[in-house]
């Protein structure tokens, strides 16, 4: 699958984030706009800081 017109590029953009998300145990959110094109949410665990 891909957002791209046929001779722009392979689309893999997506799954490496997808694969990245997914390894931080976390989600993607996705919202198709009625005039045209999407939001991303990425959502990921809250974690302690090291600080």
């Amino acid at each position: 699958m891909t957002t791209k017109t046929p001779g722009q590029g392979s689309g893999l953009g997506l799954a490496i984030v997808k694969r990245i998300v997914e390894e931080h145990q976390g989600t993607i959110n996705v919202r198709q706009s009625h005039l045209g094109g999407a939001r991303f949410e990425l959502i990921f665990p809250k974690q302690k800081a090291d600080i």
